[in-house]
């Protein structure tokens, strides 16, 4: 195998291996299960990334003014341009809701890193464009953070990313839509935003976190025979 063959393998390979490209891969992660046939990998049609900006409820009376209560209410419009379908199918329109992940504890890998090298601090593009990810601990991002569990990152990540600052004065009150706790130990659960850590930043949780009216409308062109071919047909 050339030299070029083989660089080929191993982009092939890192890629797999950091980014999960192969839809079947991807699938079999959450627990799923899907054919290597690539017809049997879903169109995406359309994308939209939308933002909700929610407001302050002002408190009424003595025990609730200065606490935080809001609450969103957005409209939205999702276009999708005119395409061919060649066959019947099905489409499905997905909506996944997140919040902000905003972690109390989350600190900067360089404060909490100690002696500091020149890869650390220099920014030199050289280095990071060449050097392999480096392993970290969760403690290394996180306050109170276990020093067992570790990860990988690119090279230089610290300077891509700036983590979220929350003044202590939040970190111990309730109802603030904050992650009080670092990620667990599960590879999913750091990928994840686990939606019940958000659940005491609401009031009840009854009808869940969110809920949505929809409305479709669509115009399909079909190229029909008329009805006198249809019964004449043969």
């Amino acid at each position: 195998m050339g030299l070029q063959a083989a660089y080929a393998n191993l982009h092939t390979d890192q890629e797999r291996d950091y980014f999960m490209q192969r839809y079947h891969d991807v699938i079999s992660s959450f627990g799923g299960k899907t054919s290597y046939d690539a017809d049997n990998r879903p169109l995406l049609v359309m994308r939209s990334n939308l933002w909700a900006s929610g407001y302050d409820v002002d408190g009424t009376d003595q025990t609730s003014l200065g606490q935080f209560s809001g609450r969103v209410q957005q409209t939205y419009k999702h276009s999708v341009p005119r395409f061919f379908v060649p066959e019947h199918g099905t489409m499905f329109t997905l909506a996944l809701v997140r919040f902000p992940p905003t972690a109390t504890k989350e600190i900067q890998y360089l404060n909490a890193k100690g002696a500091l090298t020149y890869t650390d601090i220099a920014g030199d593009p050289v280095l990071y464009g060449n050097l392999p990810p480096r392993e970290i601990s969760m403690k290394d991002v996180f306050r109170s953070g276990d020093s067992s569990k570790k990860f990988k990152i690119a090279e230089g990540q610290w300077y891509r990313y700036a983590p979220s600052y929350v003044s202590p004065a939040y970190h111990l009150l309730e109802g603030f839509p904050f992650i009080q706790e670092p990620p667990s130990g599960d590879l999913q659960e750091r990928v994840l935003i686990r939606h019940h850590d958000y659940d005491q930043c609401f009031q009840s949780v009854q009808l869940l976190q969110w809920n949505s009216q929809v409305k479709f409308n669509v115009t399909v062109y079909r190229n029909l025979p008329t009805t006198r071919d249809s019964i004449m047909t043969s």
